[in-house]
């Protein structure tokens, strides 16, 4: 059993860690490159690339608090725009019942997968590359609405009428708009090609590499400079969003911050993550090279004849 480990490191020995400086140079070079492609590709495509970004926007705004006051005031302002004294004073009263409301529907699994369902037809829509007028229905949604909203004022059922009526959400096609399928399909591929690029030179600087020690080094510095350099990028795309907002707007303004989250969390979560590996990585390779010093300095003192 004690002569495993031996075996184990001649083993491993013989097909990593040859200490050749040309080809180590070379493939750590491409490894930083295709890291730094895939520290860029990785968090967009979960970001965009799988599944419904727009559905994932829509449940953290409903699941915002502030943003469901501020959709709650912004419908009451349209509603009263052109509302006589006594008619403010009444929707001022039912701002706070309206907001409960809204609060409840957010809560409400069965509205949101409602949510979700139209927000996945129109996201198949624009992305599948539809060339036809379609109509996604939403009547189910907005009678939710009006009923959560006629418990609050029976005036409010007078709508019920319009949302019978109403054939539902029509979308058309975008003729002069950018491919999006075509602009998924190519994130995905650069993202599965990024992934085994990184690996095969990640793998292939090790081979030449000249010790463990320096391996770990390399690659967990890398990493950690990648991963600060994603949760640099996330902070900074999000105060410029938002510097952009218009004070005045307030709906505007608890809107944008939450939906840049929604979309910015996957480069936080792998900025993160990369950070974490490298700092592992670059404490690994201290820890063995202080280990492989502690026994180098120990070998003579052991090999001294008593």
């Amino acid at each position: 059993m004690g002569s495993l480990p031996v075996v184990y490191r001649r083993c491993v020995g013989s097909r990593f860690f040859k200490a050749r400086r040309g080809p180590a140079a070379l493939f750590g070079v491409l490894f930083v490159l295709f890291a730094l492609v895939l520290s860029i590709t990785l968090p967009t495509w979960l970001s965009v690339g799988t599944g419904n970004p727009a559905g994932k926007t829509v449940t953290a705004l409903t699941k915002d608090k502030e943003f469901r006051d501020e959709a709650a005031r912004y419908f009451i302002e349209q509603l009263t725009e052109n509302a006589s004294s006594d008619e403010l004073a009444k929707f001022d009263e039912l701002e706070s019942s309206i907001t409960t409301k809204l609060d409840e529907l957010a809560a409400n699994d069965e509205f949101m997968a409602k949510v979700s369902d139209i927000s996945d037809e129109i996201y198949d829509f624009f992305v599948n590359g539809i060339d036809e007028t379609k109509i996604v229905e939403a009547k189910a949604v907005a009678q939710d609405v009006i009923a959560a909203l006629g418990e609050v004022d029976p005036e409010f059922k007078n709508l019920e009428k319009e949302v019978d009526d109403w054939k539902g959400l029509e979308l058309e096609p975008i003729d002069d708009g950018p491919d999006l399928k075509s602009i998924k399909d190519a994130l995905n591929t650069i993202f599965w090609v990024s992934v085994m690029l990184t690996l095969v030179t990640g793998l292939l600087y090790l081979v030449w590499a000249r010790s463990l020690r320096g391996g770990l080094l390399f690659l967990g510095i890398t990493t950690l400079v990648l991963g600060v350099i994603d949760l640099v990028a996330a902070g900074a795309v999000r105060s410029a969003v938002v510097s952009s907002i218009d004070d005045t707007d307030r709906l505007a303004s608890a809107a944008v911050p939450v939906a840049a989250d929604s979309l910015l969390g996957p480069f936080r979560t792998i900025g993160t993550l990369w950070v974490v590996i490298g700092v592992i990585a670059v404490v690994s390779g201290i820890v063995i090279g202080r280990r492989r010093r502690v026994t180098v300095e120990a070998e003579p003192v052991a090999s001294e004849p008593e």
